[in-house]
């Protein structure tokens, strides 16, 4: 199984920097898992081009997974209509979408976790 995350993407080189930084923590911490990153735009790789690493390096199952809040028309439409050409592309690989993040109850949690670590400090 390979994670596919995304992010937006950024005319601030900096951004995209943290953005592949944070994915070397993702892989460090679940070392089991394969983990490729891609922006939904400004930046590279697209969505398309690290699909098509994905598959290239084996891939048979995707999990794709938007770093992104809120349903708004990335998480409603864009990146779905980007899954099902993939699928077009690759009808032998399974592909699992989990939507924006605010719909995960934990998120909750390390919002309250956030604030309070700088109510510490």
């Amino acid at each position: 199984m390979t994670y596919l995350v995304i992010a937006h993407g950024s005319r601030e080189q900096e951004a995209n920097q943290a953005f592949f930084e944070f994915l070397e923590r993702f892989r460090k911490k679940f070392s089991r898992r394969k983990v490729q990153g891609a922006f939904l735009e400004l930046a590279k790789p697209s969505i398309p081009e690290a699909i098509e690493k994905c598959v290239g390096d084996g891939a048979t199952e995707i999990v794709v997974m938007p770093l992104m809040f809120f349903s708004g028309r990335h998480v409603k439409t864009d990146i779905p209509q980007l899954i099902q050409e993939a699928k077009t592309r690759h009808p032998e690989v399974d592909f699992h979408y989990t939507g924006p993040l605010a719909e995960h109850p934990m998120l909750l949690e390390l919002l309250e976790d956030k604030a309070n670590s700088i109510l510490k400090k």
